[in-house]
């Protein structure tokens, strides 16, 4: 699966499982490692540095994979990429129109019937404080995704923001994953690396 699937996926999945999104827009926050090893013009430093390019909008190849492990239609999401100054790392931001209004005590209880016992992912604490909502750089190097929601006070609309890093939970973190499950092998086993924060 994509990194920015997995990102979105994992962001939005509680809400698909209890019927909550009408629609969703994403925008989803790339670094510079997404881009893969291979130089073009649009990942060249001197053009990248200091940069915030939207590219792919309405048609990124993800979005299958979203719709399908969301059970969305086309026409409910709307994604937009952006290009950051960052090297590794993804951060999805989601404005969900709920399709009811809803509590807060109701959203937490959906992501933590979701992620209870998931050992790569974590909910942001719903205290004010300068860490949230997740960004990149609280989970660079490790395996781990975090989520947070701020619900508007109309009880309708939600902001979902997750952060992974692109290199692990994106890709190779996933993929030993993925291994672990499918040899009956402990999850966990080679990924308890701790996120390199402060970096």
């Amino acid at each position: 699966m994509g990194c920015n699937a997995s990102c979105s996926i994992l962001g939005l999945y509680p809400l698909a499982r209890a019927g909550l999104i009408g629609d969703v827009r994403i925008e989803v926050r790339v670094g510079s490692s997404e881009a893969g090893a291979t130089p073009t013009a649009g990942s060249h430093h001197p053009f990248r540095s200091r940069a915030l390019r939207v590219y792919e909008p309405f048609r990124h190849r993800h979005l299958a994979e979203i719709f399908q492990e969301l059970n969305l239609s086309e026409e409910k999401v709307t994604l937009t990429m952006t290009a950051v100054e960052m090297i590794r790392g993804v951060q999805m931001i989601a404005y969900v129109n709920l399709s009811r209004r809803v509590k807060e005590a109701e959203l937490w209880k959906a992501y933590r019937s979701a992620y209870s016992g998931e050992p790569f992912v974590s909910l942001c604490p719903a205290r004010p404080s300068h860490l949230r909502l997740p960004e990149p750089k609280l989970v660079t190097g490790s395996n781990q995704a975090l989520t947070g929601f701020t619900l508007h006070e109309d009880g309708t609309r939600l902001l979902v923001v997750t952060a992974i890093d692109n290199l692990m939970k994106g890709a190779a973190g996933s993929a030993v994953q993925s291994a672990n499950l499918l040899l009956g092998l402990d999850e966990t086993a080679g990924l308890g690396m701790l996120p390199v924060y402060p970096a």
